[in-house]
Parts: C-alpha cells; structure tokens; sequence
C-alpha cells in the first residue's frame, strides 16, 4: 500500500529554537561583486576623492 503522508513539521520549530535562530552574519563592507559596473567605478572615484579630503584636513589641522 502506498504512503499516504507527503510531508508533516511536526517538531521542526522546537528543533530550530533549540540552538537559537539566528541572523545571518554580516561583514563591515559586504562584496560588490555583482553589483551595477557604472555604480561600482563612480563608488571607486568617490572614495579617492573622499580620501584626499581627509588627508587634506589632517594636513591642515597639523598645521594649525
């Protein structure tokens, strides 16, 4: 005879809490890897320029 349960979560969600559910761990700068070309060169050309602005104000707080 054939089985006539496909499927059941019995117990699932007391097994799932048992360890804790947790978020996804996340990383301070998340990969750019499939993300827009156009987007990613104008984020590189905005960094250098972000750069040389801080070197800039350090350059001129020393100096003050």
């Amino acid at each position: 005879m054939a089985k006539s349960k496909n499927h059941t979560a019995h117990n699932q969600n007391k097994k799932a809490h048992r360890n804790g559910i947790t978020k996804t761990k996340t990383n301070r700068y998340s990969s750019m890897n499939g993300v827009e070309p156009k987007f990613r060169r104008n984020a590189r050309y905005a960094a250098q320029g972000t750069q040389k602005a801080v070197a800039e104000a350090r350059k001129a707080k020393a100096a003050a």
